[in-house]
């Protein structure tokens, strides 16, 4: 009974963990990178690489069998409209007549001994075209690092904007003890509490937009990254960063990988074009068989070495050539307008970073004149120079210019990320 009781308290201790499995996923602040990794593992697009993957193993298996002895069955009936008829008159007195009816049925045996090459080349060109594949595929899985960008930044953003309006609020409530103890005092009435409160509810109303946005945001970023994320998640604020100008995008790799293959496509047509050489084995039935002079159906065997080399193929070596010459030139176009707006886009990008960094350079002096403006508006207030109103009008305008700054901050961050998402870096 005792041994029932524990096992059975264990088993609620165990349930009590599993409830709080997410509470501890998630305990810590969620980064960028790992949000990068997660969406890219989550992306269809991943399931993909593993087909590729297997369709090349499949594919050089294929090829590899070729070395293996082929077999073939054969069968024929024939009925033709003459025949070889040998009559000798006597001494001899031979006659000899070959049937009309014919039957002939037997098994080959083909084995490769030399197939110039070719074998060899098209397993190189089937590793290198499932190179491109796969480049091709990363390609396509990387863009899903833009879409986390605008995701993660915009949450970050939700949050700086909502903890500011928090900070105002607080502020807002200061404000309405005061003006409430000058209504007591009779040095205000009671539109003036009616404007602070204004200022409260109209707050209170931007920060209900803002979370619902943030939510909308976290149920997007969760979907990217195939997991149930807490609509309060964390986020890990990047550091800034600064990006070097070198360009390590995957499409670089899928270039040189498709001129890769078509080289080894080169190679191909000489391969191809060369002589094979293989052993056969023949054995069967067939009326008449080889000597066929005797009319019962009989088994015979033949051996030997095929030579099978095709010249057609050389009058098109030349233009076969010159059509991968104009592929591979068409390849380093595309990569060269490729870096080249790569470059100006790099540029473009920088430049926006370097505007918001310039522009947080001034939104503290900014900040500090507006403070110092509503300082001197709360000491005319209380002094009954300044209307409350007049009050709240210099406090949302230092508010705004808080506000201000945080947004620039975080496009000033994203700006950068963006750069380095933009060269891979």
């Amino acid at each position: 009974m005792k041994m029932l009781l524990m096992n059975f308290f264990k088993i609620r201790f165990y349930v009590f963990l599993f409830s709080l499995s997410p509470f501890f996923l998630f305990s810590q602040p969620l980064s960028l990178s790992e949000c990068y990794e997660k969406s890219e593992k989550n992306y269809p697009l991943i399931q993909q690489l593993e087909l590729i993957n297997l369709s090349e193993k499949y594919n050089l298996q294929n090829i590899s069998r070729a070395w293996i002895p082929q077999f073939q069955l054969y069968g024929k009936a024939s009925l033709q409209t003459d025949a070889p008829n040998i009559s000798l008159p006597p001494p001899i007195n031979l006659s000899i007549e070959v049937p009309k009816d014919q039957y002939q049925t037997y098994l080959q045996l083909n084995q490769i001994i030399w197939d110039g090459g070719q074998i060899r080349s098209t397993k190189k060109l089937i590793q290198a075209a499932t190179e491109v594949q796969r480049k091709q595929n990363k390609v396509d899985i990387y863009t899903v690092r833009g879409r986390i960008n605008d995701l993660f930044f915009g949450i970050i953003l939700y949050d700086s904007q909502i903890e500011q309006i928090k900070v105002n609020l607080k502020e807002l409530q200061r404000n309405l003890d005061k003006v409430t103890s000058y209504v007591e005092l009779g040095f205000a009435n009671e539109s003036d509490m009616d404007a602070v409160k204004v200022e409260q509810v109209t707050a209170e109303q931007q920060i209900i937009q803002l979370s619902t946005m943030r939510e909308a945001f976290v149920a997007m970023l969760s979907a990217f990254m195939g997991e149930d994320l807490p609509p309060d998640i964390l986020l890990q604020k990047p550091e800034i960063i600064m990006t070097q100008e070198i360009n390590n995008r995957l499409e670089l790799l899928l270039f040189d990988a498709s001129i890769t293959a078509q080289k080894v496509q080169n190679m191909q047509i000489l391969f191809k074009n060369m002589p094979k050489i293989g052993f056969f084995l023949q054995g069967g039935f067939a009326r008449p068989g080889l000597d066929m002079f005797k009319t019962d159906l009989k088994p015979y065997a033949i051996g030997g070495i095929q030579l099978n080399w095709g010249f057609g193929n050389l009058y098109t070596i030349k233009n076969e050539k010159r059509i991968i010459e104009n592929n591979i030139k068409q390849i380093e176009i595309n990569r060269n307008l490729f870096l080249l707006l790569q470059t100006i886009q790099f540029k473009q990008q920088k430049a926006v970073a370097e505007q918001y960094r310039k522009i947080l350079s001034s939104d503290d002096e900014i900040i500090y004149l507006r403070e110092s403006i509503y300082k001197a508006s709360e000491a005319k207030t209380e002094n009954g120079t300044l209307s409350i109103s007049d009050l709240m009008r210099d406090m949302n305008m230092e508010h705004a210019a808080k506000a201000q700054k945080i947004v620039h901050e975080t496009q000033y961050l994203k700006a950068l990320y963006d750069l380095k998402n933009l060269y891979n870096n």
